[in-house]
């Protein structure tokens, strides 16, 4: 046979053809977390391939597979020389070709569980095309602005320094990638937050010209004082286990011009879009006026001068044009809310609790306002609507004709009082903190709106049972565990990525440092303080939060009595029914 050429020819050929039957074409797609000026190489049976990026920071090839099922990823710098090598090796699976990988991560398949519901929720959360976040995955953002537009806002957040915050804005084009997708965008950029502008690691909102998800606006915050970036995800779970109305979450990635900042919450914006489908259902539904807050927004009535209000305490933030009521005027459902609100005060100061508390809801959603002050009181969020009346929404619901208050940003939890003398110094051997203890942390003490509410014994009662209710059902170190250890679980290899990024970010953007490491992370997730020279310390780990302050409130709980006038009038009807259809049923067994 080997004195035949022909014959050889022929075996080579045949033995080449089954080689290319077997070959299969095999496809790579991996994102880059690195500056545009590196590239991605795909490593695969000793050989760098290569990969091309069409929108970037995704990068994709495709190969004839070989002998081996098993490659990783390389960095290149832009002469094809390879910088770094991922540490860890990759298998080639079915799903490979249909995935996004991120380079130098391994795959995760993390499931955050869902916190038992305690309540019926009363708002409906997502529309069909306004989906609630993939809060399993974690986005990666990469953003290109106008340098000069962009440079604005980075070296200069606040105009004057602590008092007028920069809102100018930088065009940009954004790139979002998915576990599975790679969406662009056009948009501007914009600082947002107050408090959040002082710090290096800003926080960002993006208003998108054409959506995505169903969202026209995407909010990322920093979390820039938080050494565990867990404290608003995890106050968003509880507010959805209560049914309170507040906005989805998960993570992201964000680099902006190649300042990359590391690993952000990607929150929704309580704009109008958020409002047709979290509160109404319907991406399409007309929706009513909404307010913004900021610190000291008292809900106290000035009476009915629009300048009263246009104080920069509250802004009007969605208007509803088919409002026929308000006759285009901006202010009118808040000045009316405040009006309402003040009447009834006065009206009910000395009447019986029921009419009272009948009245109210005739204009107010009173129990969604209760859950939410339930889980301010718990997680002692010393910067919302209960201990600083700001960081809230006042929206009119045109479809009930009632006011209901939506929180947002609760960065400011499972804190304590970190020593503020606008809290008690003895919160956590005072049962009665847990319905007192923003008594005095409001400007000038002010305690109007709580006050009123609360001198009804049938509304403190409501507030207690709600308090009974989560403190059994949800906000516990056994229920809440699971969730805070996968959401770490998720998010820990960024974690310590995003702390090492804080150094090399441009050393002329000012702001406040906080060189949190890895132990600090995981200390504060659990039970371990924080204690450090960085600005912001954290007197209490978050499981030992709420193991201390949901102590605390049992206590409290025991110590109020009989709970059953608290109950919800509908649930007593239904209890009456029961107990009726019961005796008839009973009654007519006896005739027969």
């Amino acid at each position: 046979m080997d004195d035949n050429p022909k014959l050889s020819l022929l075996l080579s050929i045949f033995l080449i053809s089954i080689s290319l039957i077997k070959a299969e074409n095999w496809k790579f797609n991996a994102v880059s977390i690195s500056k545009s000026e590196y590239g991605i190489g795909l490593k695969y049976n000793n050989e760098i391939i290569k990969m091309e990026s069409t929108l970037f920071p995704l990068f994709t090839t495709t190969i004839q597979s070989g002998n081996s099922n098993t490659y990783n990823y390389v960095l290149l710098d832009n002469l094809g020389n390879v910088v770094k090598e991922e540490n860890f090796t990759r298998t080639y699976t079915p799903k490979t070709a249909s995935i996004n990988e991120v380079y130098d991560r391994e795959n995760k398949e993390v499931e955050i569980p869902s916190l038992p519901q305690v309540f019926e929720t009363n708002y409906i959360k997502d529309s069909k095309k306004y989906k609630p976040y993939d809060d399993t995955q974690i986005y990666t953002i990469y953003v290109n602005c106008d340098d000069e537009q962009y440079s604005n806002l980075k070296y200069q957040p606040f105009i004057v320094e602590y008092t007028q915050k920069n809102q100018n804005y930088a065009n940009c084009t954004l790139n979002f990638i998915t576990k599975t997708e790679a969406i662009q965008r056009t948009g501007i950029l914009s600082i947002t937050g107050f408090n959040s502008r002082k710090y290096k690691k800003l926080s960002w909102k993006f208003k998108l010209d054409d959506k995505i998800f169903g969202r026209k606006t995407i909010k990322l915050r920093a979390n820039a004082n938080d050494a565990t970036l867990m404290r608003d995800k995890i106050n968003t779970e509880l507010y959805e286990a209560l049914g309170v109305p507040s906005y989805s979450s998960a993570y992201a990635r964000l680099n902006i011009n190649d300042d990359i900042y590391g690993l952000y919450s990607i929150v929704d914006s309580i704009g109008g879009n958020w409002i047709s489908s979290a509160i109404h259902g319907d991406d399409k539904a007309s929706t009513g006026y909404n307010y913004k807050t900021y610190a000291g927004a008292d809900l106290k009535y000035y009476g009915d001068s629009n300048e009263s209000y246009a104080n920069k305490l509250y802004v009007v933030d969605e208007v509803a044009k088919e409002d026929k009521e308000a006759k285009g005027n901006d202010w009118y459902r808040l000045i009316k809310f405040i009006r309402l609100f003040s009447e009834w005060n006065d009206k009910y100061t000395n009447e019986e609790n029921k009419d009272a508390l009948e009245s109210l809801e005739e204009f107010f959603n009173v129990e969604v306002l209760l859950r939410q002050m339930v889980i301010e009181s718990l997680t002692f969020s010393f910067d919302n609507f209960w201990a600083n009346s700001g960081n809230y929404a006042l929206y009119h619901n045109p479809e009930e004709d009632k006011y209901q208050i939506i929180p947002y940003d609760f960065d400011g939890t499972f804190y304590g009082s970190n020593d503020s003398p606008r809290f008690n110094e003895n919160y956590l051997t005072e049962p009665q903190d847990c319905i007192n203890w923003a008594l005095k942390s409001r400007n000038n003490e002010d305690y109007y709106f709580i006050e009123a509410l609360f001198k009804h014994d049938n509304i403190k009662k409501r507030y207690n049972v709600i308090m009974k209710e989560t403190l059994d059902k949800v906000f516990n170190v056994e229920t809440l565990s699971p969730v805070i250890d996968k959401i770490s679980e998720l998010i820990e290899d960024e974690v310590e990525w995003n702390f090492g990024l804080i150094d090399e970010l441009d050393v002329a953007i000012p702001g406040f440092i906080n060189r949190y490491m890895l132990k600090h992370f995981i200390d504060n997730v659990n039970y371990e303080k924080v204690i450090s020279e960085n600005k912001d310390d954290a007197p209490f780990g978050i499981k030992e939060w709420v193991d201390l302050r949901g102590g605390e409130c049992r206590h409290y709980i025991q110590t109020v009595g009989d709970l059953s006038s608290g109950m919800p009038r509908i649930t007593l009807f239904k209890l009456f029914n029961l107990v009726f259809i019961s005796i008839l049923v009973n009654i007519i067994y006896q005739i027969f």
